[in-house]
């Protein structure tokens, strides 16, 4: 018997690992494919923005959806699962939300994208990733 329970948490154990560092028996990873670009918000660079895309195909509910945060330029590069990985090739539909301090050191932030970019049921950009490096339209949000 305690060979038999030994044996459990064992494998307890490495189910338990495996699924913190986001692995799961026969999970496999979607294909990426480079995909950089920018975002502007009135003209003007976004720095520290981030951006999340939205499949238009169902996914896993566990599986991440592609992001970028927007540079000081204005640019950024897309990553799914790690580093500059890309994204998975598919149409996207993509939501912005930008947080600026109000006041330097006061704790408070402003979203100052404009509110319709913020969720995937309102906004009108929209990306598509294909096999090999992209480099998508930018994004102007007024």
């Amino acid at each position: 018997m305690t060979r038999l329970l030994r044996a459990g948490l064992v494998a307890f154990v490495t189910a338990s690992l495996m699924q913190a560092m986001g692995c799961s028996s026969g999970e496999s990873r979607r294909q990426t494919h480079p995909a950089t670009g920018s975002v502007k918000v009135q003209g003007k660079a976004a720095p520290g923005a981030t951006l999340v895309f939205h499949p238009s195909k169902e996914w896993g509910k566990d599986e991440p959806k592609p992001r970028a945060t927007v540079k000081p330029d204005g640019s950024f590069e897309v990553t799914t699962y790690e580093g500059t990985d890309g994204a998975p090739e598919g149409d996207y539909t993509v939501t912005v939300e930008w947080y600026v301090p109000n006041k330097p050191d006061d704790g408070n932030v402003t979203n100052r994208a404009p509110a319709k970019y913020g969720k995937a049921q309102t906004s009108p950009l929209k990306a598509t990733v294909k096999k090999g490096p992209n480099t998508l339209a930018p994004f102007e949000l007024k």
